[in-house]
């Protein structure tokens, strides 16, 4: 039985959790592409300099430096003197040249410079050029989230993890190279679609699959055909349905032992029994990641060997997740299993946990002594995503 808080709809707000986590990521892409960009080292570089005790001399002379103790200060001092020891029109060499620099675009802007007052003869320089886009730079949004999310670096987590699997239906037909449409073992055997003894809607080979506003649609309807069905006593018996519904699986694509297998999923209204689930090669173990029936919300376990298996199955009351989304997820680890849903712990497992990789499945199938009213009936998928821990084989 889950806890009185998911009995009482006490869930995280979907939208808020997905949000959330959306913008941890694109956080951290945003970190690692600032990280590596030519904006902060241009930054780093200048950080550098202009903290450098060199710099900090340089800084001080420049504050320093008077016109009287410069070059150009002698050499005008000794220009007049020349000038006023010079008689008649005969005119030295030295001081000929002495006049060609006092008159000199050059004399002239190191006799202004230095003639002004520190704190102005500063600003002309490149090290005041430097040191104020430093400081602009430093107080610039772009560099103080940059440095104050490092301190914090709210990404460790975050980066443990690898992402291996990933949909997000953005195109308007299902991904084969990703999905198949029927179950694996009558794939497998057969190349043919079947259902179980205890369905009365067939699973179709991918025509009960829609997409609409990037989302992909698993849809049950009262519609008329035939396809196989597994009767214990009789094996495969060619039968009619009045319904269909769907299938989507990775058993042919993909496979994972531990992890993060999330998806946000929209249970649709009415009796049909609608399920994220994994297995592996046997039916055995079985994980009900979300299962919604009969107006409840199951997440279910089955594991061991023969006609007994063992089971551990946690319900609460379902209408509340009937057409409106929620992130359901597993946190699978060699010792334990955690259900979640908006990232609130729903249900935890510990004896069994399986050792092998299994695969994801949605599915949808009216039962046999399930209701047909409210067709048609579509279980929506908006994304699924699965993770691995990075030091983990």
């Amino acid at each position: 039985m889950a806890s009185l808080s998911f009995l009482l709809g006490m869930i995280p707000d979907t939208e808020k959790v997905e949000t959330a986590d959306d913008q941890l990521r694109a956080d951290y892409q945003a970190y690692k592409d600032f990280e590596n960009s030519d904006e902060l080292k241009h930054y780093l570089d200048l950080e550098k300099e202009v903290t450098s005790s060199n710099f900090s001399l340089r800084k001080k002379r420049i504050f320093k430096e008077k016109y009287k103790n410069s070059e150009a200060f002698r050499k005008e001092e000794r220009y007049n003197r020349l000038l006023a020891r010079q008689r008649g029109d005969e005119r030295s060499k030295e001081l000929e040249e002495l006049e060609d620099y006092i008159n000199s675009e050059e004399f002239l802007k190191q006799k202004q410079y230095l003639t002004m007052r520190p704190a102005e003869r500063y600003e002309t320089t490149e090290e005041y050029q430097k040191e104020t886009e430093y400081h602009e730079l430093k107080k610039s949004d772009q560099i103080t989230w940059f440095f104050r999310t490092r301190k914090k670096y709210p990404f460790r987590e975050l980066e443990k993890w690898n992402l291996t699997f990933e949909d997000n239906f953005q195109g308007n037909k299902l991904d084969t190279s990703k999905w198949m449409t029927r179950y694996y073992w009558g794939d497998k055997t057969m190349d043919s679609s079947y259902v179980l003894q205890d369905d009365k809607s067939f699973i179709t080979d991918g025509n009960n699959i829609e997409f609409y506003d990037r989302k992909a649609r698993i849809v049950t309807r009262a519609e008329k055909t035939e396809g196989l069905m597994w009767r214990a006593e009789q094996g495969f018996v060619l039968e009619q349905f009045d319904f269909t519904s769907g299938l989507i699986s990775t058993a042919g694509s993909f496979r994972q032992k531990y992890g993060i297998f999330r998806a946000k999923v929209k249970m649709g209204e009415g009796s049909v029994s609608q399920a994220f689930w994994m297995v592996s090669e046997k039916m055995l173990p079985h994980i009900d990641v979300a299962r919604y029936e009969k107006g409840r919300l199951y997440s279910n376990y089955f594991w061991g060997k023969g006609n007994k298996p063992q089971k551990s199955i946690s319900k609460t009351a379902g209408k509340r997740y009937e057409g409106d989304y929620y992130i359901y997820s597993l946190e699978w680890s060699p010792g334990k299993l955690v259900w979640k849903i908006n990232g609130k712990v729903f249900k935890t497992q510990t004896s069994g946990v399986p050792q092998e990789a299994m695969y994801i499945n949605f599915s949808c199938n009216l039962k046999k002594d399930a209701h047909e009213n409210n067709l048609p009936s579509a279980m929506e998928i908006d994304w699924v995503r699965v993770y691995k821990l990075k030091d983990q084989n």
